[in-house]
C-alpha cells in the first residue's frame, strides 16, 4: 500500500527561509500604531456614585450626605459654614482640593480658585443637585482613570474649588415641607421697614416673608428692573432699603424705622453700589441705597471678600441658558467680548444658548453683576432645563450634561482666555521622517488677547516614561502646529503634548489638563520574532507561501509521473 505523504524537509525549509527572508525586509522598519488621547476616565465607575441621584435632597439629608463624603475623603474635602440663615441653618460650603486644609487665600502665585453656588431660589432643585453632582463626580474620580489620570485629578490637583450647594437653605426646606413654588427666604417682612414712622409696632405679625437673594447684592441695586421694589409679598422683592447716613454726612440723622425723619441738609443712600461718585465727595459708593439685608447675601460677601475668584458659576432654573453681566443694562461691561468668549464655549458642550444677562430681562442687585463688579470674577448663570419643577428621573440628565462645562470654567480658573484657542485632537497626525517622528496638530488662534512669546510653542515628550524633554514647534501656513520629535528606541511608547506660554506667562496645553492627559503612541517592529505583521508584509508572505508550496506540488507530481515509467 502507497502511504501519502506531505512536503519534504527539503521543501518545508524553502517555505521558512522565504517567510524569514520577508519579514526581514521590515524587521528594523519602526511601525506607528495606536494613536490615543488619553484624558478621559474611561476605566473607572465609581460604585454607586449616580444613585444619589435619583431623589431630591432636602436640606437635612443634604446636610448628611456632605458630612459624608468629608468623613470618607478628609484630604479632599474641607466643609465649613459661611453663615446661618434667618431660621437657624448653616450655609455649607465646601472646599474641594488635594491638602485641602492648606490655607490659600487666592494670592499670585497659589492655586486658582473657582466659585459654584447653588439654590439662590428654594424651588429651584436642580440647581444645589447639579452643584453637589459636580462635587461628588471631583471627589469620586479623584485618581481613577487612565494610565495619565483624569480631569478631576488635574483640577483637584491644581485648583482650589468652593461649592456652596444650597445658599438659601430656608426656602428650600420651606419648598419641600409646605410649597413647591416658594422663592425667597424666609425673613420676615414688616410695614414699617419701609414706611416712615413707627406706624405698626415690630412685634406685630410680618406683612410678608421673604427676599428675593439674587435681587439683594448690592450693585445697582437702586436701579429699577427686574424686582420688587416695595411690594414685600411678590417673588422678587429686593429688600428694605438701607436708610442709614453711612458716611455721616447728613446734618440730621435719618432712620425711618424709629421715625427720624429727613431734613433740609440730609445725606442718607445717595452714592448707592454703582461705581460712581454721586455725591461728589471724593469716596464712590460709601453711603449705599440697600442690598444685602439678608443673611445669605451678607455670607457670600464675606466669602468674596476673602477668597479671589478669577470664575463663578451660580446655578438655576429654567430655559436652558448660559447668562453674564450685565444684567442691569444692554451696554456690554469691559471684559465683554472675554466673558461672551468663554460662555459660547461652554454653551457649546451643554447646547444651551448663550447670551448677556440683560438680553433675557433686566435685572438689577444680583450676583453675576456683584461679583464682576466688586472683584472682576468671570460670572456665569446657568438656567438648567425648561421648566422650575424638574422630575426627579430627570436630575441625571441635567447633572450629566453640565458636568463639562463646569470642569471647562474651573480648568479655566488660571487663564480666562483659554477659550480663545482651539486645537483638534482628530487632526493629529504622526509620521516617520529618516531619524525622527514628525507631530503636526490642529491649532487655530480666534483673537486670543495677549501677545504670544517668541519661541513659547513646544512639544513635551518623553520615550517609555523616561525622562520629559522639548522640542520647538512651528506653525504652518494652515494655522497648524508641526514638530520634530528624535526617534530614541525601535519600539516603545511615546507620550507629548503641546505647550504654549503668553507673554503674561499663562500656560496652555492640549490635551486640556496636561500632563495628566497626554497624546500617546506605540512604535512596533514589523518582525516575526514579534510576532507583529504589518498587512503589507501579510501579502508578501502569503504570496510567497503559495509560490513555494505550488513549486512543491508540481515537482512532486512529475517525480511520481517518471517514479511509474521506470517502473512500467
Amino acid at each position: 500500500m502507497r502511504s501519502k505523504k506531505g512536503p519534504g524537509p527539503g521543501t518545508w525549509t524553502m517555505i521558512i527561509v522565504s517567510v524569514v527572508m520577508v519579514s526581514s525586509m521590515s524587521l528594523f522598519s519602526p511601525n506607528v500604531t495606536g494613536i490615543t488621547i488619553s484624558q478621559e476616565e474611561d476605566s473607572y465607575t465609581p460604585p454607586s456614585f449616580e444613585s444619589n441621584f435619583t431623589e431630591y435632597f432636602d436640606y437635612n439629608t443634604m446636610t448628611s450626605y456632605l458630612k459624608n463624603l468629608e468623613q470618607r475623603f478628609p484630604d479632599l474635602m474641607y466643609l465649613f459654614s459661611i453663615g446661618r440663615t434667618y431660621e437657624g441653618r448653616e450655609i455649607w460650603c465646601a472646599k474641594l482640593s488635594d491638602n485641602v486644609r492648606t490655607i490659600d487665600d487666592g494670592n499670585p502665585g497659589s492655586e486658582p480658585n473657582a466659585l459654584l453656588v447653588g439654590a439662590h431660589h428654594g424651588n429651584e432643585w436642580i440647581s444645589y443637585e447639579t452643584a453637589l453632582y459636580v462635587l461628588t463626580y471631583l471627589l469620586e474620580f479623584y485618581g481613577h482613570g487612565c494610565d495619565n489620570g483624569t480631569a478631576a485629578t488635574y483640577l483637584m490637583d491644581n485648583r482650589e474649588i468652593y461649592i456652596v450647594p444650597m445658599l438659601n437653605a430656608d426656602g428650600t426646606q420651606y419648598a419641600h415641607e409646605t410649597d413647591r413654588g416658594w422663592r425667597k427666604n424666609r425673613e420676615p417682612n414688616y410695614i414699617y421697614d419701609k414706611a416712615p414712622g413707627n406706624f405698626i409696632e415690630p412685634d406685630l405679625v410680618p406683612s410678608s416673608y421673604g427676599t428675593d437673594i439674587n435681587r439683594n447684592y448690592g450693585w445697582m441695586w437702586h436701579e429699577l428692573g427686574g424686582s420688587n421694589i416695595v411690594i414685600a409679598n411678590g417673588g422678587t422683592y429686593r429688600g428694605p432699603p438701607d436708610n442709614v447716613d453711612d458716611d455721616g454726612d447728613a446734618i440730621i440723622q435719618v432712620d425711618i424705622r424709629n421715625g427720624i425723619l429727613p431734613g433740609p441738609d440730609e445725606g442718607v443712600d445717595e452714592d448707592p453700589w454703582d461705581g460712581i461718585d454721586n455725591d461728589g465727595d471724593g469716596e464712590v459708593d460709601e453711603d449705599p441705597a440697600g442690598g444685602f439685608s439678608t443673611r445669605e447675601t451678607q455670607a457670600i460677601r464675606e466669602l468674596g471678600d476673602s477668597v479671589e475668584f478669577p470664575v463663578s458659576i451660580t446655578y438655576h432654573s429654567y430655559s436652558e441658558l448660559i447668562l453674564w453681566p450685565w444684567g442691569f443694562e444692554s451696554e456690554a461691561p469691559p471684559d465683554g467680548p472675554d466673558l461672551e468668549q468663554l460662555g459660547t464655549r461652554m454653551a457649546e458642550m451643554n447646547g444651551y444658548r448663550p447670551m448677556q444677562g440683560y438680553e433675557l430681562y433686566p435685572v438689577t442687585g444680583e450676583f453675576d453683576d456683584w461679583f464682576y463688579s466688586q472683584y472682576g470674577t468671570f460670572s456665569y448663570t446657568f438656567e438648567i432645563g425648561k421648566r422650575h419643577t424638574i422630575p426627579a428621573e430627570e436630575i441625571l440628565e441635567h447633572t450629566r450634561t453640565n458636568i463639562e462645562p463646569a470642569k471647562y470654567l474651573i480648568y479655566s480658573a488660571d487663564n480666562r482666555y483659554k477659550s480663545y484657542l482651539r486645537t483638534d485632537e482628530n487632526s493629529t497626525r504622526v509620521w516617520r521622517a529618516g531619524n525622527n517622528m514628525r507631530v503636526e496638530f490642529g491649532f487655530t488662534d480666534e483673537g486670543y488677547p495677549i501677545p504670544w512669546d517668541d519661541d513659547s510653542f513646544s512639544i513635551v515628550y518623553r520615550w517609555e516614561n523616561g525622562p520629559w524633554k522639548r522640542t520647538p514647534l512651528d506653525i504652518l501656513d494652515n494655522g497648524n502646529l508641526t514638530g520634530i520629535v528624535p526617534i530614541e528606541m525601535d519600539e516603545g511608547k511615546l507620550e507629548l503634548y503641546i505647550e504654549m506660554i503668553d507673554g503674561n506667562g499663562n500656560v496652555f496645553t492640549e490635551p486640556a489638563y496636561a500632563p495628566y492627559s497626554l497624546i500617546t503612541f506605540e512604535m512596533k517592529r514589523d518582525s516575526i520574532f514579534s510576532l507583529y505583521f504589518g498587512f503589507d508584509t501579510m501579502i508578501v508572505m502569503l504570496f510567497t507561501l503559495g509560490i513555494a508550496w505550488g513549486g512543491f506540488t508540481l515537482g512532486l507530481t512529475k517525480s511520481i509521473r517518471s517514479q511509474r515509467k521506470m517502473e512500467g
